[in-house]
């Protein structure tokens, strides 16, 4: 007998979990497990066990979801922020094999160990991520998709940092703007 994906068991009803919302696509909820109240899980109702097997517009969705989760979260916990969290394999956490996205409420002095010590890279290092990275991800991006709904952004690794990128109501992307805050 195998056993069913926590997840799956939660978006049929048979898993324990309050749900908040769910449509044919999506599941949010508040499980009975969880590392700080206010924590709400975001998931896929179909099943995918990582991220870059989900479509588009799923994702999309997923996202936009926990847009309005965090901002409902911090409003009902009076949270001072969130981390928005995705184990995306094994070797990440993922200790369900379904993509799910996490909205954690913080407070100053939670004592939430959620932070990492970042390691500084070698130039050459950086060199060979970039070009990686670069190379895999020229193949699967088709620039000229919705190209009238947003500008190009060309990344090179002398370039200046992307300035704008316009979403379809010309506001700047937020991740653009975290990219460049430097710590």
């Amino acid at each position: 007998m195998t056993m069913k994906c926590e997840y799956c068991e939660i978006s049929e009803g048979s898993e324990k979990a309050a749900l908040i919302y769910h449509d044919e696509d999506i599941v949010v909820a508040v499980r009975d497990v969880a590392i700080i109240p206010g924590q709400v899980l975001i998931f896929p109702r179909q099943h995918f066990p990582i991220l870059e097997l989900i479509p588009d517009k799923i994702l999309a969705k997923c996202a936009a979801i926990a847009n309005k989760v965090g901002v409902a979260v911090f409003e009902s916990f009076a949270c001072q922020g969130t981390n928005i969290i995705i184990q995306n394999g094994l070797s990440a956490g993922q200790k369900i094999a379904h993509f799910a996205l996490e909205v954690i409420p913080r407070r100053e002095g939670d004592n939430l160990k959620l932070q990492w010590d970042p390691k500084q890279l070698m130039e050459d290092e950086m060199d060979t991520t970039f070009l990686l990275v670069k190379s895999e991800g020229d193949k699967l991006i088709d620039i000229g998709k919705d190209a009238d709904k947003r500008e190009q952004v060309v990344a090179s690794k002398d370039s200046e940092p992307a300035t704008k990128m316009s979403s379809l109501k010309g506001a700047e992307n937020h991740l653009l703007k975290s990219l460049r805050r430097r710590p």
